[in-house]
């Protein structure tokens, strides 16, 4: 297996990071709000996931529960994961790699809640692997020996490609990885920088604007798509303040049923939250927001991280808070 890291400075970039987390003192919310809320931070990466969190922000779900939220962007969640352990941030928007390559090294950020699975029938709605104008890649296992960008090594990207170009009788192991921001994909893959690159909406639309062309939609092709996206907190903040995460778990589920229903509102937002080009945000698909947890595509994620060498052993049953 060939990795690279193109934003992170080294190969040792996850060690100092679950380093990082073995240290930290995860105090929790501490802090209030003028109005009396509690002040909750979350961490997030650019993607349409922020449209629907900024949703349940407009219409005052977390108020509701006497929470008001900063949100964080940062570039993945394994790049955050530290900041949930040691208090900095409260909770993280992650993909289930995260906690689950964490809890298997003995750390305990558990998840407390669903956020998003594939839309049935639907390209293009989260993560795909997508190419540049005039490629002659045209499928998964066309990505053999291929420079492909993924947000984050180790990540479902990784393991969801891999298994994706396994699947079609390809080798995954000839794949060079490269760690790139969705955001940055359809210039690199302009440039030339990379050969193929994975993206989520809105940035699929601007890639496919470009003449860019999706090859491989790899989350349900390996059974990954029952949970895409969960929310991740520190163990010390669920065991000093449960009630806090109570209120805030209420809120986001109140929250992502209300953006399931109202994608039209979501797309509205993304230009002011993300930056996408209005003509993009319209036309933007998304991921199906759901709090409810899928249990066993939790653990579909862990058989491939044990498969593809990211984790040596299955997470211990304390990586989902039972509550």
């Amino acid at each position: 297996m060939k990795r690279t890291l193109s934003v992170l400075a080294g190969g040792a970039a996850l060690a100092l990071a679950l380093t990082a987390c073995s240290n930290g003192s995860n105090d929790g919310a501490a802090s209030k709000s003028d109005s009396g809320l509690d002040i909750v931070k979350v961490g997030l990466f650019p993607s349409s996931a922020v449209g629907a969190f900024q949703i349940g922000i407009d219409q005052g779900f977390f108020a509701e529960q006497g929470i008001e939220i900063e949100l964080v962007m940062g570039q993945s969640s394994a790049a955050q994961l530290p900041a949930v352990n040691s208090g900095s941030l409260d909770f993280i928007l992650a993909s289930p790699t995260t906690p689950l390559v964490a809890s298997s090294k003995g750390l305990d950020v558990p998840i407390v809640s669903g956020y998003a699975k594939n839309r049935p029938g639907t390209l293009g709605d989260s993560v795909a692997v997508l190419v540049g104008a005039g490629s002659d890649i045209k499928s998964a296992k066309d990505l053999e020996g291929k420079r492909v960008a993924i947000n984050a090594l180790g990540s479902i990207g990784e393991i969801g490609i891999k298994e994706a170009v396994a699947q079609e009788g390809g080798d995954p192991e000839s794949i060079t990885f490269v760690q790139l921001g969705f955001d940055q994909v359809a210039a690199q893959l302009e440039s030339g920088q990379i050969d193929a690159g994975m993206a989520g909406p809105p940035f699929i639309g601007q890639i496919l604007n470009n003449g860019g062309a999706v090859v491989s939609d790899f989350i349900p092709a390996a059974g990954l798509d029952g949970a895409e996206l969960v929310m991740v907190a520190g163990r010390k903040l669920i065991d000093t303040k449960p009630d806090l995460v109570e209120r805030f778990t209420e809120a986001l589920d109140e929250t992502l049923t209300y953006a399931e229903a109202h994608q039209d509102d979501v797309r509205a937002l993304l230009p002011k939250v993300i930056g996408t080009a209005p003509e993009v945000a319209a036309k933007t698909e998304f991921i199906q927001w759901d709090a409810k947890l899928d249990v066993d595509a939790i653990d579909q994620f862990s058989t491939l991280l044990v498969k593809y060498d990211v984790m040596n052993k299955e997470p211990g049953e304390n990586v989902v808070w039972n509550h």
